[in-house]
C-alpha cells in the first residue's frame, strides 16, 4: 500500500513531467513507436552500442543501457524503462526530449551512424538530425 508521502511524490513527479511537456508544441513519439524502436535497438545491439538521452526536465544527458538481453516487460515496458540508465531511475518515454547516438563510443571504437539511421528508418518515420559526430532522434518539437 502506498503511503501518503509516496502518493504526493508521484503526483509531484507527474506534474513536473506534464509542465515540462507543455513547453513543446508537438510530441513526435507514441508509446507504441517507442516499443517498436527499442525492439529493433535490442535486435541490433551489436551495432547500436551507445545511446544517450536528454530528459525534458533538465539539461543533464544520461545513457540508456540496452543490449541483446533486454526484455520487454522486464527492462522496458509499454510506457517506459526500468532503471537501466545512468541516472539509475525509472524513466517514462514521455520524459525523453531526444536520443543521441554518438559516433565515437571509445577512443578506438566508433558506431556507424548511417547504419543506425537505416535501422531506425526501417522501424518507421522519425525526426532525425545528424552531423559527423552524432545522430539525434527528436521526440518533441
Amino acid at each position: 500500500m502506498r503511503t501518503k508521502k509516496a502518493f504526493r511524490q508521484a503526483e509531484r513527479r507527474i506534474s513536473e513531467i506534464e509542465n515540462s511537456i507543455s513547453k513543446f508544441s508537438q510530441p513526435l513519439m507514441s508509446n507504441s513507436k517507442w516499443v517498436r524502436l527499442i525492439e529493433q535497438i535490442v535486435v541490433h545491439s551489436d551495432e547500436i552500442r551507445r545511446i544517450e538521452f536528454k530528459k525534458i526536465q533538465s539539461e543533464r544527458i544520461g545513457e540508456l543501457y540496452l543490449n541483446e538481453e533486454s526484455i520487454f516487460e522486464f527492462d522496458y515496458w509499454q510506457t517506459g524503462f526500468e532503471a537501466n540508465n545512468s541516472f539509475n531511475e525509472c524513466l517514462e518515454y514521455r520524459e525523453i526530449e531526444y536520443l543521441i547516438f554518438p559516433k565515437v563510443i571509445s577512443p578506438d571504437t566508433n558506431q556507424d551512424l548511417n547504419r543506425i539511421s537505416a535501422i531506425i528508418k526501417n522501424v518507421g518515420e522519425f525526426d532525425l538530425e545528424s552531423n559527423e559526430n552524432e545522430l539525434k532522434l527528436l521526440c518533441y518539437k
